[in-house]
C-alpha cells in the first residue's frame, strides 16, 4: 500500500510541475533560511552551558537607587572576594577576575596575549579542558596557567608543564613556572584569555589589599547548593554591605538616594552566570536577552508563511483533481485511504524541500558565517537535543502543510466530483491565509526601514569628536606607554599629513584590541558625593579629537602645575553646581584637582546611554595611557593609516595589534544592532519572496478558473483594463487588510526597541506607508502578468466547448 501511494504520489507530482516547483521552492528557501536563524539563535543560547554547575556559578554586583534610576555595578574592592567567602552562608567558592594584557616569552620568542589574574578557586568554579595539570594549578602564587596557543607559539607543543617562561606585566619581567595547559575555549563562551595569574600578583595589589574603596575587578561565585533567590541573596548580604561599605550606604543617604525593599542604599546581588551573556542589567557581556528569540520568532513566521502557501496553493488547486478524488472514491477507495495517499504526496515534496533546504544552507553558511561573524556548521544540527526538534518541527509542517489541504480534498462529495462541480469551500481559509503572509511580510519591511533609519542616524550623529580622520593606535605592551607616545610624537612631527597626536588610558569605540573599558571615581563635594567618569589623556588630547573647549584652558604644557589639574565636561560641571559657577574650584579626587577648563559634551559611551560626567587628568601617576591618537588631514585616509603603523612598527617592532579609524571602533560598537538589521531584512525579502511566490501561483489558478468568465466579459465589451482591475481587486482588499493589521504591530514593536537608544528617531508616518507601497507593488508586479494574459487572451479559446 505504501509502495502504491508513493508510486502514485510521484506520478502526480511530475505531472503538476509547476504546482509542484512553487510548492518545493518556497518551503525549501523557508527550511534553509530558518535553519540558519535557529542556529544561530541555539547558538546564542548554549553560551557557557559547558560549566558544570552552571546554576550555582553567579557573578556578583551592587545595586543602588540614584536621581530615580536603578545603578548596577559590577567592578568590586580588592578584599571583597575572600570576606564574602568567609562570611555568607552558602557561597562555597569565590575568585576575582582582573583583565589585563601581559607579554610572555620563552628564549627569542614573544607573546602578546590576554590575561586574567584570578584566585585559586577560579579553576574549580568554571569548567576547563586540561591538556596538562589540573584545577589545583594555581595553588603555588608563583605559577600561571596558560592555554595551547601560547603553549604551540611559545614552544612549539603542549607538554609544558613544570617549564618557566617568563612575564612582563607592568613593566617588570618575572619568571612564572606553568602548571596547567588548558584548551583554547569555543566560540560561545564569555571568557577568553591566554593565560591566568594569581590575582595578588597583578601591579597595585599591595596597595589596595585593604582598600574598599579603589574597585577595579569582577568577582565570581559558586554556591555550595542550590543557589537562593536573588532576594533572599540580597537578604543574606545585607549585614555584611552595612559592615564594609557603611560609609558609601550614608553618603548615598545624604544625597537622596532611595533605600530598597530592605533599607539598605547599597546592596549586593548575584547575576547567575547563564545570564551573564544575555541580560538587561548591562552587566557581563551585556548583549540583548531577547536577540536569540527575535531570530526563533523570525525562522517561525517564515516557516509560517510557506506552509501557509503549501496549504493555500493544496487547497485552490482542489478543483483541478475532481475527477480523480471521484473515480477513486468509486473504485472504492476509503476517505483514510485517499487523506492517506494525498498527504503522501505532500510529504514526498516535504521531504525533497527538506533535502534542498539543507543543502542550501549548508552552502551558504560560510558566506553567512562571514556576514554575520560566526563559526556555525550544519552538523550543530545533529546533536540529540537539536536533532529531536527539529525533527519535531518538520513533522509539524508536513502534518499542517500537507494533512490538513489532504484531509479537506478527500471529504468532496462524490456525485460532484465525477461531475467535475465540486468545489472545497475554503476562500475564507486561503484569504485568510494570505493576509496573515502579508501581514508579516509588511511588518518585517517596516521593520527594515525603522531599524535601518536608526542606524544611520546613530552612524551620522555629532559625537563631540572627530571620528573620521583620527587614528587609534592600541599600544599594548612590551614597550613603555610614555616612551612610546614621546617616540612616536617625534617620528610624525616632521609629517605634513599629521595634524596632532595625544593618547590616552580609554579608546573611543571598540578598537582592534578589542578592549573596552572604564575608571569612575566618587569624592565628597561641597558635603555631598559626587561621581564620575575618569580620563587619563595627554597634552593636544582636545586638538586632536576636535574637541570644543566651552570655558578656561586647555592643558598647557608651559604650566607646570597642570599635572594636578583636571578638565570636565558639561555635565559634570552641571552636577557640581553649573558651567558659570565650577571654573577654578578644586577637586578632592586625587590630591588637589584644580579645575582649569570646561570641555563640550562628547559621547565617549555608546548612544544608549546618556553622556555622564567626565574629568580629564593628564597625570601620569593616576594611570598610564594605553591608546595613541593620530590626526591625519584626510587627503588619503587608507595611504595615511598604512604610513602611521608603519611609523608604529619602528617605534614598537613587537607590536602585534592593528591601528584603525576612530569611525571603524564606533561601528563596532554596534555589531550586534548590525548583525540585527542584516538578518531583519534577509527575512524581510525572503518572507517578501516566498509570500509573492505563493500569490503568483494563487492568483495563476484563480484565473484560470474563471477563463470562461473573462471570455464572456470580453465578449460583451468588458476592456482590458477593467477585466485586469476585476481580477486585481481582491488582491488589493487583501493587501490593504494586511497593512490594517501589519501597521500597529510593527509600531508598537518598534517603539519598544527604540527605547534602548537614550538617542532615537521618531517614527514617522511615510515610513508605514512606504512599506505598505513597497509590499502593494510587490505584490501588483506578481499578478499583474497574469491578469494581462487574461485580459488580453483571445476570448474564442476560453469560450470553446470541451
Amino acid at each position: 500500500m505504501i509502495k502504491q501511494h508513493i508510486k502514485i504520489a510521484w506520478r502526480s507530482l511530475k505531472k503538476a510541475k509547476t504546482l509542484s516547483a512553487i510548492h518545493i521552492i518556497g518551503l525549501a528557501v523557508a527550511i534553509a533560511a530558518s535553519t540558519l536563524l535557529y542556529l544561530t539563535a541555539m547558538f546564542e543560547l548554549s553560551y557557557n552551558n559547558f560549566h558544570q554547575d552552571i546554576d550555582k556559578i553567579a557573578l556578583l554586583y551592587k545595586t543602588s537607587q540614584e536621581d530615580a534610576d536603578s545603578k548596577y555595578n559590577a567592578t568590586m574592592p580588592v578584599p571583597l572576594a575572600p570576606m564574602v567567602k568567609a562570611e555568607i552562608p552558602g557561597i562555597e567558592l569565590a575568585s576575582r577576575y582582573l583583565n589585563e594584557d601581559i607579554l610572555l616569552r620563552h628564549g627569542e620568542k614573544q607573546f602578546h596575549g590576554s590575561n586574567k589574574y584570578v584566585d585559586p578557586d577560579f579553576l574549580s568554579i568554571f569548567t576547563f579542558s586540561y591538556l596538562g595539570g589540573n584545577t589545583q594549578a594555581l595553588n603555588n602564587i608563583d605559577n600561571i596557567v596558560i592555554d595551547d596557543q601560547v603553549a604551540e607559539n611559545l614552544f612549539g607543543t603542549t607538554q609544558v608543564i613544570g617549564k618557566q617562561v617568563e612575564v612582563n606585566a607592568g613593566g617588570v619581567w618575572t619568571n612564572k613556572n606553568i602548571s596547567a595547559v588548558i584548551k583554547r575555549k569555543s566560540a560561545n563562551s564569555s571568557l577568553h584569555f591566554n593565560s591566568l595569574i594569581r590575582f595578588e600578583q597583578y601591579p597595585g595589589y599591595k596597595t589596595s589589599v585593604d582598600n574598599w574603596s579603589n574597585q577595579n575587578h569582577s568577582v565570581f561565585v559558586k554556591f555550595a547548593n542550590t543557589p537562593p533567590t536573588d532576594d533572599a541573596f540580597t537578604l543574606k548580604a545585607k549585614a555584611f554591605m552595612e559592615l564594609y561599605f557603611k560609609d558609601n550606604q550614608e553618603m548615598l543617604k545624604r544625597d537622596g538616594a532611595k533605600a530598597d525593599k530592605n533599607g539598605v542604599y547599597l546592596s549586593l546581588h548575584q547575576l547567575p552566570f547563564k545570564s551573564y551573556h544575555r541580560n538587561d542589567l548591562g552587566l557581563g557581556d551585556a548583549s540583548s536577552p531577547i536577540f536569540p528569540w527575535i531570530l526563533l520568532l523570525i525562522a517561525g513566521l517564515i516557516l509560517l508563511i510557506a506552509c501557509s502557501n503549501f496549504v493555500n496553493l493544496s487547497l485552490a488547486n482542489s478543483f483541478a483533481r475532481n475527477r480523480e478524488i471521484g473515480t477513486r472514491k468509486t473504485l472504492g477507495s476509503s476517505t483514510s485511504q485517499l487523506i492517506g495517499q494525498l498527504w503522501t504526496e505532500s510529504l514526498m515534496l516535504c521531504v525533497i524541500a527538506l533535502i534542498i533546504g539543507l543543502g542550501v544552507a549548508w552552502l551558504v553558511l560560510s558566506e553567512y558565517n562571514a556576514m554575520m561573524n560566526y563559526r556555525l556548521t550544519i552538523g550543530e544540527l545533529f546533536t540529540p537535543l537539536n536533532l529531536t526538534i527539529f525533527i519535531f518541527i518538520f513533522l509539524f509542517i508536513t502534518i499542517l502543510a500537507g494533512g490538513y489541504p489532504a484531509w479537506r480534498i478527500a471529504q468532496s462529495n462524490i456525485i460532484q466530483t465525477l461531475k467535475g462541480t465540486a468545489t472545497v469551500k475554503t476562500s475564507r481559509l486561503r484569504n485568510s491565509l494570505t493576509v496573515v503572509q502579508f501581514t508579516i511580510a509588511t511588518v518585517l519591511i517596516i521593520a527594515t526601514i525603522i531599524i535601518s533609519f536608526q542606524l544611520r542616524y546613530v552612524n551620522l550623529r555629532p559625537l563631540g569628536f572627530d571620528k573620521n580622520t583620527v587614528i587609534s593606535i592600541p599600544i599594548g605592551v612590551g614597550i613603555e606607554p610614555e616612551l612610546a607616545l614621546q617616540k612616536m610624537r617625534n617620528a610624525l612631527a616632521s609629517e605634513p599629513w599629521v595634524e596632532a597626536v595625544s593618547a590616552a588610558d580609554i579608546n573611543l569605540g571598540r578598537g582592534r584590541d578589542g578592549n573596552m573599558s572604564d575608571s569612575r571615581f566618587g569624592f565628597d563635594y561641597e558635603g555631598r558625593q559626587v561621581s564620575t567618569n575618569f580620563m587619563r589623556i595627554d597634552y593636544d588630547y582636545l586638538k586632536t579629537l576636535d574637541i570644543k573647549l566651552v570655558s578656561g584652558r586647555d592643558f598647557d604644557r608651559s604650566y607646570l602645575t597642570d599635572s594636578s589639574a583636571v578638565l570636565i565636561n558639561k555635565q559634570m560641571a552641571i552636577q557640581l553646581g553649573g558651567v558659570d559657577k565650577v571654573l577654578n574650584k578644586t577637586l578632592k579626587l586625587a590630591g588637589s584637582n584644580e579645575i582649569i577648563g570646561i570641555i563640550d559634551d562628547f559621547n565617549f559611551k555608546k548612544l544608549d546611554q546618556k553622556v555622564q560626567p567626565l574629568t580629564l587628568s593628564i597625570n601620569p601617576g593616576i594611570f598610564t595611557v594605553q591608546y595613541i591618537f593620530v590626526r591625519v588631514n584626510g587627503d588619503q585616509l587608507s595611504e595615511q593609516l598604512a604610513k602611521v603603523e608603519k611609523v608604529w612598527k619602528t617605534v614598537n617592532p613587537k607590536a602585534t595589534i592593528e591601528a584603525s579609524f576612530l569611525d571603524d571602533n564606533i561601528q563596532d560598537l554596534y555589531r550586534e544592532e548590525q548583525r540585527f538589521v542584516k538578518i531583519i531584512i534577509s527575512g524581510a525579502i525572503i518572507a517578501i519572496s516566498i509570500s509573492s511566490l505563493g500569490l503568483f501561483a494563487l492568483a495563476l489558478m484563480m484565473i484560470n478558473k474563471r477563463v470562461k468568465e473573462i471570455g464572456i466579459r470580453k465578449v460583451l465589451g468588458s476592456s482590458v483594463s477593467s477585466i485586469m482591475l476585476l481580477l486585481s481587486k481582491d488582491f488589493l482588499k487583501l493587501m490593504l487588510i494586511a497593512f490594517l493589521i501589519a501597521t500597529p504591530i510593527a509600531w508598537w514593536m518598534m517603539q519598544n526597541w527604540l527605547q534602548h537608544f537614550v538617542y532615537r528617531i521618531d517614527i514617522q508616518w511615510w515610513m508605514f506607508l512606504l512599506a505598505g507601497l513597497i509590499a502593494l507593488v510587490i505584490a501588483m508586479v506578481t499578478i499583474t502578468w497574469q491578469t494581462l494574459r487574461a485580459a488580453t487572451g483571445n476570448p474564442i479559446n476560453s469560450l470553446r466547448d470541451e
